[in-house]
This record gives C-alpha cells, sequence and structure tokens, in this order.
C-alpha cells in the first residue's frame, strides 16, 4: 500500500511541477519580450520556477526513490540511469533560474530589443528544450525499464 500511496504522490507532483514548467515556458515564448507585460510574466516565471517547479523535481526524487527502494534494487541499470538524468536535469533547472533572471534583468535595463537580451531569450530556450529532453527521457526509463 504504501508503494501506491507513494506512486500517486509522484503522479500528482509531476502533473503539478512538470506540467507547470512546459505551461511556463509556453507563456515565456509567447509574452517574455512583450514590451509592456514583459517584466511581470518573467518575474512570474521566475518565482513558479523556484516555487513549484525545482521543489516538485526535488520531491520526484524522493518518491521515486521511494518506490524505487520498495520493488526494484538500485543497481538496475534503468534506475542508475534516471538518477543520472535527475542530476543533469538539476543542474539545467538552476541554469534556467540564472537564464531567466538575466533575461529579467535585461529586458528592463535594455528592452527585449538588444542583442544582449536576444542572447538571454536563447540560453532560456537552449535551457527549457534541454530540460524537456531529460523529462522525457526520464519517464521512457521509467515506463519502459530497459
Amino acid at each position: 500500500m504504501t508503494y501506491v500511496w507513494l506512486k500517486f504522490l509522484h503522479i500528482v507532483v509531476a502533473i503539478v511541477a512538470l506540467g507547470t514548467s512546459a505551461g511556463l515556458g509556453i507563456l515565456l515564448e509567447l509574452h517574455g519580450s512583450d514590451h509592456a507585460h514583459g517584466p511581470f510574466v518573467l518575474r512570474a516565471i521566475e518565482r513558479m520556477t523556484e516555487f513549484v517547479v525545482l521543489p516538485g523535481y526535488l520531491l520526484m526524487l524522493a518518491t521515486g526513490a521511494g518506490m524505487a527502494g520498495l520493488v526494484w534494487p538500485f543497481t538496475a541499470l534503468w534506475i542508475q540511469l534516471a538518477l543520472g538524468l535527475w542530476v543533469i536535469g538539476i543542474a539545467d533547472l538552476v541554469w534556467s533560474i540564472a537564464a531567466i533572471r538575466k533575461q529579467r534583468r535585461l529586458h528592463a535595463r535594455d528592452g527585449s530589443r538588444s542583442a544582449q537580451y536576444r542572447q538571454a531569450v536563447l540560453m532560456s530556450r537552449v535551457s527549457g528544450v534541454a530540460f524537456g529532453a531529460i523529462i522525457l527521457a526520464i519517464t521512457y526509463l521509467m515506463v519502459f525499464k530497459p
């Protein structure tokens, strides 16, 4: 029964945290560079990433490790690969937070048309795509357990 509750919590956290992350990426792409609303959107994305996505990602590690510890050995290759990807993902998430902070500062200082701001936008995009790819790879490992 513990496994089922951990699995339930794991899935709910994934929906909330990772769903929020995906939605924030879309919001960033659509309105992050807007002259009037960009500063608000960038600040909201930064805060949601810090207070929803990051804690959720950490909680997913805890619930996932708890489930794995109940049913599978940590020596299973798919678990080791998923943990390695999780570490890369947390580094990317921290980089993403730094990128959005830089983007927000540059938007306030130089506006959304400056070359530095455009470079910061590219960094945010690359980070978001990388994080999404990592999440898809971890999901593949969890579902198919190769």
